[in-house]
């Protein structure tokens, strides 16, 4: 498999996606990557670095696509930016999947309208998997931050993609499908999720009910249904919770005495452990789902270990044929 990487749109630069290609490459033999970006900027990030040149490539593109960009005008306009012409070079078969730090409105509209979506998809959603507490079960968020405003039939589109999903890579019978709110009675939640509760309660799926937002690293669901704007906030504020935990425990140990230091000594291990297990690192990117093609979203403040487990998630699930799964998936369930 082939897995293109747009190189700009990361707040580190060029350096990090192209040292997550190498970690992956390195990682697994069967892969090949091609970069997608400024010629020059890449070459330099490459030198002294020792790797296998029959499977790393480079595509070179002009003027990048920023986060201060229209996406739509972005898309238009910016023909030969290292987003574009990757996700031109996806549609055309010249890599099976794509992996992107860049503006995330951008990449989705590029997805729409140059790679297309599968037949009965409405829209692309961005769907982020979060590991549960207990380290056994996971939860994928749908959608993530790519659509803002959602219909109430968008979310239940979004419901039975996030279940195809979770049947087909972790091979689960019966997902549990949750709808994210602000409270877990059936009459709580704005508009638009009080009219989703109602089509997923008289639907085919596993549906639960309604989620609080604490639950969401829990595992009680195993699809969580929201509109991109709530799952960004959900996400990022599990993210931010977990940072300034770890930054309160460092305090207290740096300022506390012999007792403090001794007992970190002793816990080191664990507390390795816990934050490689809330890393957003290890987690990688989000896909969006319902597109032709494998399209990974990984955060703008991605460090290159999230830029290679992107990579290597993009490089499996196009192995596995994920696309074909979904579109079959949505036609079963229709």
């Amino acid at each position: 498999m082939k897995v293109l990487v747009d190189c700009h749109g990361a707040d580190a630069g060029v350096s990090v996606a192209v040292e997550g290609a190498l970690l992956a490459i390195e990682k697994r033999k069967t892969l090949s990557v091609l970069l997608c970006g400024k010629k020059d900027e890449i070459e330099k990030c490459l030198e002294g670095k020792s790797y296998d040149g029959s499977r790393l490539s480079i595509k070179e593109a002009g003027e990048p696509i920023t986060n201060d960009d229209a996406p739509a005008l972005a898309i238009r306009r910016k023909k030969d930016s290292s987003m574009v012409l990757g996700l031109r070079a996806l549609a055309a078969g010249d890599a099976d999947a794509m992996v992107s730090a860049g503006n995330t409105g951008s990449l989705l509209v590029g997805t729409q309208v140059i790679v297309k979506l599968t037949e009965g998809v409405t829209r692309a959603t961005l769907a982020s998997v979060v590991p549960a507490v207990d380290g056994k079960r996971h939860t994928i968020i749908v959608d993530s931050g790519a659509n803002v405003d959602c219909r109430p039939e968008m979310l239940e589109e979004f419901a039975i993609m996030g279940d195809v999903y979770m049947r087909n890579i972790f091979g689960l019978q019966n997902p549990a499908v949750g709808l994210l709110s602000n409270g877990a009675e059936e009459e709580k939640g704005n508009a638009a999720v009080k009219e989703a509760h109602a089509l997923l309660k008289n639907g085919k799926l596993n549906f639960v009910g309604n989620i609080e937002a604490r639950d969401v690293l829990t595992g009680v669901v195993d699809v969580l249904v929201t509109d991109g704007f709530a799952g960004n906030v959900a996400i990022k504020a599990c993210e931010g919770m977990g940072k300034s935990m770890f930054t309160i425990i460092k305090e207290g140990i740096t300022g506390g005495g012999l007792r403090e230091k001794i007992g970190y000594l002793l816990l080191k291990n664990v507390f390795r452990t816990v934050k490689k297990r809330v890393s957003a690192d290890e987690v990688g990117g989000g896909i969006f789902l319902g597109a032709n093609k494998i399209v990974i979203k990984t955060h703008g403040s991605s460090s290159a270990v999230s830029f290679e487990k992107s990579i290597l998630n993009a490089d499996t699930l196009a192995e596995k044929n994920v696309v074909g799964q979904i579109a079959e998936g949505l036609k079963s369930r229709a």
